[in-house]
Parts: structure tokens; C-alpha cells; sequence
């Protein structure tokens, strides 16, 4: 009981109790009559985190809204936060829940061994100058801006990841993600994060991560679905999808650098063979491609359809990327040396055994003392 009263656990009980209590659909005044509160007005300076609750008080809430004391004092668990929107083809709702729970674990280790290094994230986030008014073009110009704010140079998807993490203080992890589902954007107070399923293609990934990318920057004007449909029915859904798909465009494929290797490619092949050159070049798929330099205005749309079928714009399968990221798994690593937690507890929260973990550690070449 005594990790109550440490700063980081109880920041989060004041919101962790709320949830508590609607989900037994309690009012304040009936949790306060079931704790023995004269009133409410204590409970309500409780979650409003201006009174810090008692050791027998958290046990006597915990027992009234039918919860263990881990859902209340667990810094590795997210409780009442975190905004999540999917970018799926088709899944399951169980699915998703279940993933998400297992992200939330991901993301509050990563938060809580942030801490104690002292690496708290900034409360300043980047935000695009993008709304329900703007336009496609005010999209791509976005996604080009953004591309020089990074210095991202003449191949984007090469330096895309390590200016997110350095530049906008972004978690960018390759994970495994229920069927159907290609990418993720989550919305944290203590810090935005990107997941991205690791078994797609390089061209696929770069792409859903400029995508996302778009959903980080700009949640509080165009706040996404929780499902983005990649073909979305509804106008307001498929518009925020189409600025979406102009920005990661324009981002990965700036035009000067797209437009003197379109022109001279192009005088010297075939349009099928230009556009998988550039695809090449760019590391995104040929679709992608395709449709940039239609958007520019230099390719007729069903010039593009006509040369370059749907087949076409599927890029093959690669192996998986290793799971999380560099960044993530020096940070683990730092825990367990550090002694912040158990390598037992670790791998409970990454839901991975001893053996993958090892792996993850050497494809990243971390080093560790795993003593099991």
C-alpha cells in the first residue's frame, strides 16, 4: 500500500476512481453513502485530486466498484486515457479491445521508466494549421512543410522515424496487430505514439505512418474514428481521409524531388516502368506513386488506371520488421538494469516470452543482463 502515496501513482488515481465508479454506474453520492462519507463533496475533492485518498479508503473503493487494488494503483496500466484510432481494412471489435489493452501496457512502461529517468514529455505539441475547411492542396502543401521542417531530404521514408522521435518526441513502435488493421495513432496526455503492424510491406508501413502521422497533428480539429476505414462511406470520415492521404503523399514524395526523376524516367520508359523506379526510389508502393503524380497534375487518372492496374499497386510481402523499436527497447533494457522492475514483470507487460524478448535485444543490439 504504500505506493499510494508516491507522486506518479497518485497523479492517476483521482481519474482511475472516476472510471471505477462509472463503470458500476455509481454516482458520487452513491459511492460516498457506500464508503461512509457524510457527504459527497469529499469524494468530490478526491477525483478532482485535491485530497489524496487514504490507504483504507482505496481499499474500501476498490471493493465497492468491484475492482482490484492493481486497476487503481498499476503505473503500467493505462486507466481512462488514451485516445486510439485504427487504420483497418476490416476487424473485430473484440479484436481491438483486446490489442488495445495490450498497448496500453506498451505505452505506460514506456511513460513510467520515462519518469524515472526524467524524461517527461513536453506538454507543447506540433499541431498542422489543418481543419474542416482546408483543402487537399492546403494537405499536400502541409505534408511538404513538414518534410522540411524535419529535414527529411530526398528520401523521406529513410529519416521519417528518427526526426519523429527527435524532433516531435513521437514513440513510433512495429508491432504485431489483429488482422485487418495496418496502423495506429494514440492520442496521450504524457505523450502521442504511432503503432504500425510490422508483418506489412516496407512501401505499406511508410505510408500508414505518414498517414497517422496526419491523425497526430491534427486530433483536435479532425478528431479520427476509433476505426479509420481506408473506404470510409460517410462525407466527413472519407474527406479527413483523402487530407490524410495528400499529406503522407506529399510528405514521402516531395515534388522537387519527385518531378526531375518523373521527367527524365519517363522520356526514357514506359510509364509502368517509371513508376515502379520511383516506387523504388521512394520506398512506397507503386499505387502510392501513381497517384502522387496524378494529383500534381502530370498523369491522368485513368492514364494511371489503364497502365497500372489495381493488381499492380500491391507491393509483395516482406519478413517482419523486429517488434517495438530501438529507442524502446534501450529504454527496457535501462529498467531492468536500473532495477525499476523484474525482467518477470517486464515480459508479463510486453506479453512476450524470455526467448522473444532475447531476440528483440539482439536485432537491435542491446545489450542486457537477463538473469533467468
Amino acid at each position: 500500500m504504500d505506493t499510494i502515496a508516491t507522486p506518479t501513482t497518485y497523479s492517476h488515481l483521482p481519474r482511475r476512481i472516476i472510471v471505477a465508479r462509472d463503470k458500476r454506474n455509481l454516482s458520487q453520492a452513491d459511492l460516498s453513502k457506500r464508503l461512509g462519507f457524510k457527504d459527497r463533496q469529499t469524494l468530490a475533492a478526491i477525483e478532482a485530486g485535491q485530497r489524496r485518498v487514504t490507504p483504507e479508503e482505496l481499499v474500501a473503493i476498490a471493493e465497492a466498484t468491484g475492482q482490484d487494488l492493481d486497476f487503481f494503483t498499476d503505473p503500467y496500466r493505462l486507466v481512462g486515457e488514451g485516445a486510439f484510432s485504427y487504420r483497418a481494412s476490416d476487424t473485430v471489435e473484440a479484436d481491438l479491445n483486446t490489442f488495445e489493452e495490450r498497448a496500453g501496457n506498451w505505452l505506460a512502461l514506456w511513460r513510467q521508466l520515462g519518469q524515472s529517468r526524467s524524461e517527461t514529455a513536453s506538454v507543447l505539441r506540433p499541431r498542422l494549421a489543418i481543419n474542416e475547411h482546408s483543402t487537399f492542396e492546403d494537405a499536400k502543401a502541409a505534408g511538404e512543410a513538414v518534410g522540411r521542417e524535419l529535414q527529411l531530404g530526398d528520401i523521406p521514408t529513410e529519416k521519417l522515424v528518427s526526426a519523429l522521435e527527435r524532433k516531435f518526441n513521437l514513440l513510433v513502435l512495429e508491432v504485431d496487430m489483429p488482422k485487418g488493421v495496418s496502423g495506429a495513432a494514440v492520442q496521450l496526455a504524457t505523450g502521442d505514439a504511432i503503432l504500425i503492424n510490422r508483418a506489412e510491406s516496407p512501401g505499406r508501413k511508410h505510408f500508414d505512418l505518414a498517414h497517422e502521422l496526419f491523425h497526430v497533428l491534427t486530433w483536435d480539429a479532425l478528431p479520427p474514428e476509433r476505426v479509420d476505414r481506408e473506404n470510409p462511406t460517410g462525407y466527413k470520415q472519407k474527406r479527413t481521409e483523402q487530407l490524410a492521404d495528400n499529406f503522407a503523399a506529399a510528405l514521402l514524395m516531395p515534388a522537387a524531388e519527385l518531378k526531375p526523376r518523373w521527367e527524365k524516367l519517363l522520356a526514357q520508359s514506359s510509364l509502368k516502368n517509371t513508376l515502379s523506379v520511383l516506387a523504388e526510389h521512394f520506398h512506397v508502393s507503386v499505387a502510392a506513386v501513381g497517384w502522387r503524380v496524378v494529383a500534381l497534375g502530370w498523369l491522368k487518372a485513368d492514364e494511371l488506371t489503364a497502365t497500372a492496374p489495381r493488381s499492380a499497386s500491391k507491393t509483395s510481402k516482406a519478413a517482419s520488421s523486429p517488434l517495438f523499436s530501438q529507442r524502446f527497447i534501450e529504454r527496457m533494457a535501462w529498467g531492468i538494469d536500473r532495477g525499476e522492475l523484474s525482467v518477470k514483470r517486464l515480459l508479463g507487460l510486453l506479453h512476450l516470452g524470455l526467448d522473444d524478448f532475447r531476440a528483440c535485444c539482439q536485432a537491435y543490439r542491446v545489450k542486457v543482463d537477463i538473469g533467468l
